[in-house]
């Protein structure tokens, strides 16, 4: 499966069990989405990490849409705070990346679509063989207590932004607690990567915890 890095977190809420993508870990999905951006933008070398900060470079937006909105919202004039850019727009990010993933056939509406408030978040994927494949390719990369140098950024990320990012299903607690150690190295192989980014991605989970934000 190609995908963005937005991507991959959104499909990460999947649920094997259920065959669907957990309604539980709605709240801050929209923070994990606008995080796997900036991270996919600086490793395209389309935003700069200066000082622990955000620089817009380049003068082409990239191809994808998310992508391309994220990157718009950058100062090319002077280096921001990654917080702004993950919190202010947390509870617009979820509703652009269904579409994209619904255009591109990766998941579909159910037959029997469930009725209540949260009716549009209910999705099935297309091909679950897949997607499961993916998703244990990214618990590996924790379980698996590997090198951290080793491991893909987009692994790396994916598993990191979906545990600090509090997504409940891609990890249980008994596996966060006994992996901790791999999960602290691979923490500050991603500080290294992107200074500042996952601390930014921790307050504003902090600051909307109280109130359910991040999602649309």
């Amino acid at each position: 499966m190609n995908l963005t890095l937005p991507q991959r977190i959104y499909l990460m809420a999947y649920n094997p069990a259920k065959n669907d993508f957990t309604t539980a870990d709605l709240q801050f999905r929209g923070q994990r989405l606008r995080a796997a951006a900036l991270t996919e933008l600086v490793d395209a070398r389309l935003v700069g990490t200066d000082d622990g900060k955000a620089l817009r470079l380049g003068t082409e937006p990239p191809a994808d849409t998310f992508l391309a909105e994220v990157w718009g919202q950058v100062s090319a004039d002077r280096p921001e705070r990654w917080l702004g850019l993950i919190h202010d727009e947390a509870h617009t990010a979820e509703a652009p990346m269904r579409s994209q993933l619904l255009a591109a056939g990766v998941i579909r509406e159910p037959e029997h679509r469930r009725l209540g408030p949260l009716a549009t978040h209910h999705v099935v994927p297309t091909a679950p063989d897949q997607l499961l494949a993916l998703r244990e390719a990214t618990r590996s990369a924790v379980l698996s207590d590997p090198d951290p140098s080793t491991v893909a950024l987009e692994d790396l990320a994916t598993a990191l932004l979906c545990t600090e990012g509090e997504a409940s299903v891609l990890f249980d607690g008994r596996e966060r607690r006994a992996h901790k150690e791999t999960l602290k190295a691979l923490a500050q192989r991603f500080d290294d990567f992107v200074p500042g980014l996952r601390k930014a991605l921790l307050t504003s989970i902090l600051s909307h915890r109280a109130v359910g934000g991040g999602w649309s």
